[in-house]
């Protein structure tokens, strides 16, 4: 019975599809690996983590890593962290890293003239910029796709080097969270980059897009 409502709602939901443009094919749908994207996050994740903190030792040495002592008393040796020096840069690096990547997508939507609407899918764990019902362009959805990691990537690369570490570990976990965030972005340039130049696409809503590749 799901499986069949499931059908029946694809049905419907391709219905409001606007007709197809004048040599175009009749489109399909646009999905992602989600597992395999999840996967992908992950590693990313736990390789730029690696990088970084790799990196931040060699400019700013142990001192960057302050919230963090290792206590020596003859036999006995304590772990101690200061949470709070942690999680100041951790919060305010999430919460940065999520308004800033979906407002990059959006200027970029914006730059090109679509309308975007900003939201957020609970049920997805995701915020996202969008340009619902409106055909978007190949190229320019490349550029939009990779707006972000371009853009926060080189401004927090720099400050990866300012002599202040609560500067430097907040932007290190902002490259942290938006290279582990843009592996669904990374994965659409991939495949956009290998759809005929002129390609079309339309979002119906944040789970379901379609192509239109040229027939000709």
């Amino acid at each position: 019975m799901a499986e069949s409502e499931e059908t029946g709602s694809d049905i419907a939901r391709a219905s409001t599809l606007p007709p197809t443009p004048d040599g175009y094919a009749e489109p399909y749908e646009f999905r992602y690996p989600t597992v395999a994207l999840l996967v992908g996050s992950s590693v990313l994740g736990i390789v730029s983590s690696v990088a970084l903190v790799a990196l931040l030792m060699l400019v700013h040495g142990h001192e960057v890593f302050a919230f963090y002592e290792v206590i020596v008393d003859g036999e006995t040796t304590t772990f101690a962290m200061d949470l709070t020096a942690i999680a100041v840069p951790f919060l305010a690096a999430l919460i940065v890293t999520t308004a800033v990547h979906e407002l990059l997508h959006g200027v970029v939507f914006r730059f090109y003239g679509y309308d975007v609407a900003y939201g957020v899918a609970p049920a997805m764990g995701a915020f996202y910029a969008a340009a619902f019902g409106q055909f978007q362009r190949r190229a320019e959805l490349l550029r939009v796709g990779l707006a972000p990691l371009v853009g926060i990537t080189a401004v927090c690369v720099p400050l990866l080097f300012v002599p202040v570490p609560i500067v430097a570990l907040t932007a290190a976990f902002v490259l942290v969270f938006n290279t582990a965030g843009a592996i669904g972005d990374l994965y659409a340039t991939w495949r956009l980059r290998r759809l005929p130049e002129g390609t079309l696409l339309y979002d119906v809503d944040i789970r379901h897009s379609y192509v239109y590749e040229p027939s000709t």
